[in-house]
């Protein structure tokens, strides 16, 4: 987005990015508040999806008894490897009590983190952010800021729109309170690809939970 003044243009600019919401410490959160905001953390998300990969390893370098040939292997165990893999669950693991649990906890994660973010997701694609004020320009992560010599700001933000369009950005031009804005996007609807992931993902989880029932 830029924003453009006279007499003398200046143009200030920073990435199409949503403003990032800053986090203020709850000094007395219950413990339901902090589990909650446990089950939607997207560390305890990936935890969990790293903890079902390493068990699904687990499954594959340990014969599972459903497999032909298990007799076989399971003969040509040691005595402690028979007991400390029994007792682990480890020739059954996908119908384990634990894989299970990882599994709903694992959807609930994607669920709740999925509510907790998609309203400004959302926001971000169907609300554009057409200006900005210079100070919140400035306290965005990248931006610069430039003077043009001459010209007037419809002149100026002509160009920089020209520039948008040149790197395959959608450009929009608004005025506010005398100043002119060029706003600029492309693949805004990307945002909302994380949750199609979401869908699949529990899809893909409710079906292995079924067919291993």
């Amino acid at each position: 987005m830029s924003a453009a003044t006279n007499p003398q243009t200046k143009i200030m600019s920073a990435p199409v990015a949503a403003p990032r919401p800053v986090a203020t410490p709850r000094p007395s959160a219950s413990v339901f508040a902090r589990a909650l905001d446990l089950l939607s953390s997207v560390r305890f998300g990936v935890a969990l999806l790293v903890l079902l990969a390493a068990a699904c390893m687990v499954g594959m370098l340990i014969m599972q008894v459903n497999v032909e040939g298990f007799a076989k292997y399971y003969a040509e165990l040691s005595p402690s490897q028979k007991l400390l893999y029994g007792s682990l669950g480890f020739f059954d693991i996908y119908h384990s009590w634990y894989f299970d649990a990882m599994l709903v906890v694992l959807s609930l994660n994607i669920v709740l983190s999925s509510i907790d973010r998609f309203p400004g997701a959302w926001t971000y694609v169907s609300r554009k952010k057409l200006d900005a004020s210079a100070h919140w320009l400035r306290g965005q992560e990248q931006h610069a800021a430039l003077s043009v010599e001459g010209g007037d700001a419809g002149e100026v933000a002509g160009r920089v729109s020209a520039a948008c369009e040149s790197l395959k950005l959608k450009a929009r031009v608004t005025e506010k309170k005398g100043k002119t804005f060029v706003f600029g996007e492309r693949g805004a609807w990307n945002r909302l690809g994380a949750y199609a992931v979401h869908v699949a993902l529990l899809v893909i989880f409710a079906g292995g939970f079924l067919t291993a029932q």
